[in-house]
């Protein structure tokens, strides 16, 4: 099996310390300032410090950073065998 990192959005609660993980994958070559600064949008996101917050009435909720996950995919020859074990 061939690993590969992707990246994925994660929200964190500033109250309560809930996250939320994002269903939206991204390259795992992409940089984390290239995934928050593509998704920032003014009135809905502000950056404070360093780090990027979902505004709800204009007040900072959650607070949105990137975590890479591994996903696990087979190669082209564990595919072709597990065709020919079907058979």
């Amino acid at each position: 099996m061939k690993k590969i990192l992707i990246k994925r959005l994660v929200y964190i609660c500033g109250r309560t310390g809930e996250e939320f993980i994002g269903a939206n994958e991204y390259d795992g070559h992409l940089t984390d300032a290239n995934i928050l600064g593509s998704i920032h949008e003014v009135g809905k996101t502000a950056w404070i410090g360093q780090a990027l917050w979902l505004l709800r009435d204009g007040v900072p909720t959650y607070r949105i950073t990137v975590f890479p996950f591994y996903q696990y995919q087979k190669h082209w020859y564990e595919l072709l065998l597990d065709a020919v074990r079907r058979i």
